[in-house]
């Protein structure tokens, strides 16, 4: 049982039960069991961002001119 940290106590219910997991902690552990790919989505990502800002300076640019 890999989750036991996740227990905790419902006092209406008078069980314990395991917390729903968070959706950051859901990233994070997939981030971590798929770094390639992770890293893979980050650099494309980052390129993307980049393309996009040197279309909009090349506009830029192209409209002092």
């Amino acid at each position: 049982m890999e989750n036991w940290y996740e227990v905790m106590y419902n006092t209406r219910l008078d069980k314990l039960v395991l917390r729903k997991p968070r959706l950051r902690g859901k990233i994070i552990r997939k981030v971590r069991k798929h770094k390639l790919i992770s890293l893979i989505i980050f650099i494309t990502m980052l390129f993307s961002i980049l393309n996009i800002t040197m279309i909009i300076n090349f506009f830029g640019i192209l409209q002092k001119f």
